[in-house]
């Protein structure tokens, strides 16, 4: 997967979904973005923050997750990666 990819996904994620600079310290491109019900490590994102996701993807790359796969785009990784499955990797 192209880095450029990667590192545009990272950069949108971290501006759309307000990640603050505390926040960041912990943030990699497998950081679990949101709270995902079990002990794992998280930054705590919400259900709205999610819908700022499925926007943001929409928005750049003009693909409609459909409400089934949200859960799916749970880190950086997993969104490139997701994303590439369905055909977008630039």
């Amino acid at each position: 997967m192209k880095e450029e990819f990667v590192a545009k996904i990272r950069e949108n994620i971290i501006s759309h979904l307000d990640i603050d600079d505390d926040m960041l310290a912990d943030f990699n491109d497998d950081t679990i973005i949101f709270n995902t019900g079990d002990d794992r490590p998280n930054l705590g994102l919400d259900s709205i923050d999610a819908l700022e996701l499925v926007t943001m993807i929409f928005e750049l790359f003009g693909y409609d997750v459909p409400a089934e796969d949200v859960k799916k785009l749970y880190s950086v990784n997993a969104v490139a990666e997701y994303l590439s499955e369905h055909g977008i990797n630039e």
